[in-house]
């Protein structure tokens, strides 16, 4: 365990070392928000209320709108360490090491989200507060739900992102693989579109995916948009995604290491 705790330690340390990609990140993650709330109070003041759906008000939007771009961006990791090893040959000093690749890749991956939680998440919280009038829930349940709803979530997007990375082992340029990832998470995931927008007809689809119980579901949680019971259901699909996607990337693992060839010595 002191390992692990170590990697995420000098993980969360690395990413402090790179001062102006901070501040460049800090000013990014600033332009996304106001880019979308602004979006979101154009669409609100051209449109018929009967038009939009769910029961999303103009301030619960912006607040949903913000809430998940703060979600994504705290939801960080290097999704390229798997591909960038097996080409240059490092992945063989990860296996000679007594750790778990997986939990160690996991290890340095929390780290580097826990950076970009207290380094972005917190000041862009903080100024959207201010800002944009966004207001939190004042139930402690909502916090703890926020809590297990998002550590579920973080789960779905590191085996997802891990095993996008596993495909290095079969094929030699994986950019079209990861760039199909980024548009799935982009579209289903609910960090720029809740998945309540989507249409009728194909939103219980969406739903049976994994992907919007990493932004969606921890952010409508919080804000209270489900009802007790679809809380629950909701917090229920993201623990066996999060079992399942677990036990397919360590089946992802065992496959990866038949099929790979260490030559030299």
């Amino acid at each position: 365990m002191k390992k692990y705790l170590k990697a995420a330690s000098k993980s969360f340390q690395k990413q402090a070392a790179y001062k102006v990609e901070y501040f460049v990140g800090l000013l990014n993650g600033l332009l996304f928000i106001f880019i979308f709330t602004s979006l979101w109070k154009a669409i609100y003041a051209r449109s018929a209320p009967e038009t939009l759906k769910g029961p999303f008000d103009l301030e619960s939007m912006v607040t949903y709108a913000v809430l998940a771009m703060i979600i994504k961006i705290s939801f960080s990791m290097d999704d390229n360490a798997t591909s960038f090893k097996m080409r240059t040959g490092a992945l063989v000093m990860d296996l000679i090491k007594p750790v778990s690749y997986y939990f160690f890749y996991l290890a340095e991956s929390v780290g580097y989200s826990l950076f970009h939680v207290f380094s972005r998440g917190i000041p862009l919280l903080a100024f959207s507060v201010l800002a944009f009038h966004v207001r939190f829930p004042t139930e402690p349940l909502n916090y703890l739900l926020l809590v297990l709803s998002g550590t579920m979530a973080y789960s779905i997007f590191f085996n997802i992102n891990y095993m996008a990375g596993l495909l290095s082992f079969w094929f030699i340029e994986t950019f079209s693989f990861q760039l199909m990832k980024y548009g799935l998470f982009t579209l289903f995931a609910g960090g720029i579109l809740p998945v309540d927008f989507f249409p009728d007809s194909i939103r219980p689809l969406v739903s049976l995916l994994p992907f919007p119980h990493i932004f969606y579901t921890p952010t409508a949680v919080f804000m209270g948009h489900s009802p007790p019971g679809g809380a629950r259901l909701a917090m229920l699909a993201q623990f066996c995604w999060a079992a399942v996607l677990s036990v397919l990337s360590w089946l992802a693992w065992k496959a990866a290491m038949k099929k790979l060839v260490v030559q030299g010595g």
